[in-house]
């Protein structure tokens, strides 16, 4: 009884110390996520609240596509869930093909033969009855990439609404930003339906205008896809493929299904095949039919010319579970050749390393477009030279984590996906690739910005940022600090807690609180004096070596905190008899708000000069990092 009691008593000092690091926070909270947190839909521990809700729609899509005239044709029937405790006196929806459209303000140029009428819808049907859309109706209310319905009767908490819409647009045939044609009769099509916007316990209705640079934030649903293209246009997408048998000739069928298991790559279609006009059935048009459980979003691709590679990987040794790997790409693209086995590895390390949770998808496809690029079980990859292709295909592959896992809203906190992402992307490479460069991904874009004018604190909300900044920031700098928790916390402790957060909030909408409470709860640790300056000040990374002074037994070196913001070093050490020493320190150094660390190093040899080194930071003056002992 007495060891019990002793238990429990450390259990609840544990969960009262980590309650109480996240109540006595430092950090800036704006209001709309305080409102949340007053309501219990999300606790100070980082986990959901007791009282934590989110809404879900569920699609059956029925879509059409010419590719000789590039016209898009679809009708959808959208079950939307209302778990929130509101009256929805209204509805948004999301148009992102009117991105194209003519007149809407875009972040990239487009070329003036993309620019198109938008989507035109021809039908709408709410709960039975027949809206005219737009028409001259008051009910609704459009806006850029947007239209929202006002309701006359509110969808009630715990109610549903059923949906029927109808319409059509004409795809991009250059200009592609995620979507669009890559050749003649190749396209990747993505944002083609019309959805509607995320309700959430932070915002309410998620008002977003798609510019381009900015992605996306949608809520989980089942999805029910159906394709219809002419004959000899094969056809992938999110979700697991349901009818192959209609659609493929025995030949093919029996690759496809082959490659259900099989360990190494089966070429489904070969360069000597994709003009052979055999590879579907004879019927002038064929219904591809996917279907994908809990995503939150889904896109498709087609091509009558592509190789078509595919293999499957074991990503559960308990159960047993298989992810097939399609890979679908023009002969031209060399580095494609390689594609299935790069994505094999990762995919594998993913699942039972990095981050050790099982690959979320049963289907990846990586598809040779445009553009670098996630989806719900897709990639969309441009050709690159195969040096490179490792470290594409492993983070956007990765994307399936973050934001697809969790569905984590990028229009606000990209850095909470690219962050990550980039951050597992470097792990992995430094795994499965210890020889390609450096293995530092995307981090030698932010050292011309470091300490600049658009070096801004990470928690900017991401629709307000245009690249290439946008990169420096959520990408590069994201990447930065999160080598710096890293580093602080341990590589064991950090990982694990990551891994906790992904488990807690698989399926739903964490924050960035979420996220920096939890590593408090799991840590045990008060992380405020290092997410406080790297998220919501102004400032750099500035390490300086201030002096040498020779002691009894060693040496005294100074290091500078010239920055504001708190991070790692490296100290190479360099005798005069021509032999070096390397030291390591965490951030923790500057944990009290220290300016100067004096570091002892014992010695009886004397110290020429010493050296900040780390390829990991990202100092913005590397001119104050070496200092002569004279």
């Amino acid at each position: 009884m007495r060891r019990l009691t002793t238990l429990f008593l450390i259990v609840f000092l544990f969960l009262t110390l980590s309650l109480c690091f996240a109540q006595e926070s430092k950090l800036y909270m704006p209001v709309d996520f305080k409102k949340s947190y007053d309501k219990n839909a999300r606790s100070f521990d980082g986990n959901p609240g007791k009282n934590y809700w989110q809404n879900r729609a569920d699609y059956d899509i029925y879509v059409s596509f010419n590719p000789a005239t590039r016209e898009l044709s679809g009708n959808e029937n959208i079950t939307y869930y209302n778990n929130s405790p509101d009256s929805l006196k209204e509805l948004v929806f999301n148009l992102f093909p009117d991105f194209y459209k003519k007149g809407n303000h875009r972040d990239f140029n487009i070329d003036a033969s993309d620019e198109s009428d938008g989507v035109s819808i021809t039908g709408l049907i709410l709960n039975n009855d027949t809206i005219d859309y737009p028409a001259d109706n008051k009910n609704i209310t459009s806006a850029h990439t947007s239209f929202t319905l006002n309701l006359n009767d509110a969808v009630l908490p715990g109610d549903k609404a059923s949906l029927e819409i109808f319409w059509h647009y004409t795809v991009n045939k250059g200009s592609p930003v995620r979507t669009g044609a890559v050749d003649s009769t190749t396209f990747f099509i993505a944002y083609f339906f019309p959805r509607i916007s995320v309700y959430d316990d932070i915002h309410g209705w998620n008002h977003y205008d798609y510019t381009g640079d900015a992605e996306f934030y949608n809520d989980f649903g089942n999805f029910n896809l159906f394709v219809t293209v002419p004959r000899n246009y094969l056809v992938w997408a999110t979700g697991r493929l349901q009818n192959p048998g209609d659609i493929l000739t025995n030949k093919y069928l029996e690759r496809y299904e082959n490659a259900l298991k099989a360990d190494i790559a089966i070429h489904i279609i070969d360069s000597t095949e994709i003009f052979n006009n055999n590879i579907t059935t004879s019927k002038p048009y064929i219904t591809w039919k996917f279907r994908a459980n809990n995503v939150n979003d889904v896109c498709f691709a087609l091509s009558d010319h592509y190789l078509w590679d595919a293999l499957s990987v074991e990503t559960d040794t308990i159960t047993g579970r298989r992810v097939l790997i399609n890979t679908a790409f023009n002969k031209a693209s060399k580095d494609f050749y390689e594609v299935a086995g790069i994505a094999k590895n990762v995919i594998n390390c993913m699942s039972y390393d990095l981050p050790g949770i099982h690959f979320p998808f049963p289907v990846l496809t990586v598809f040779n477009g445009l553009d670098y690029m996630e989806y719900p079980m897709m990639v969309n990859d441009t050709t690159l030279d195969i040096s490179e292709t490792p470290e594409l295909t492993t983070h956007e592959i990765f994307h399936s984590y973050f934001p697809f896992y969790m569905g984590i809203n990028e229009t606000d906190y990209a850095w909470m996906d690219e962050g990550i992402t980039s951050f597992f992307t470097y792990l992995i490479m430094k795994k499965l690739y210890p020889s390609n460069k450096d293995n530092q991904p995307f981090g030698n874009d932010y050292n011309h910005l470091i300490g600049g004018f658009s070096d801004v604190p990470l928690f900017i909300n991401s629709s307000k940022l245009k690249r290439p900044e946008y990169n420096y920031i959520y990408y590069d700098k994201a990447l930065s600090f999160f080598l710096v928790l890293q580093d602080f916390l341990g590589n064991d402790a950090f990982l694990n807690t990551l891994k906790e957060f992904m488990l807690k909030w698989n399926g739903k909408h964490p924050t960035p609180y979420d996220l920096f409470f939890t590593f408090e709860r799991e840590s045990g640790k008060n992380i405020d004096w290092l997410v406080k300056p790297w998220f919501f000040e102004y400032g750099y990374v500035d390490l300086a070596i201030r002096n040498i002074v020779g002691k009894k037994d060693g040496y005294e070196i100074d290091i500078e905190k010239k920055g504001k913001l708190p991070a790692h070093f490296g100290l190479k050490i360099y005798y005069s008899d021509s032999s070096t020493a390397t030291f390591d320190y965490n951030a923790g150094v500057w944990m009290n708000g220290e300016r100067i660390y004096r570091v002892f190093i014992s010695s009886d040899k004397k110290i020429k000069s010493a050296e900040i080194t780390d390829k990991t930071l990202r100092d913005a003056d590397l001119s104050n990092n070496k200092f002569v002992n004279n």
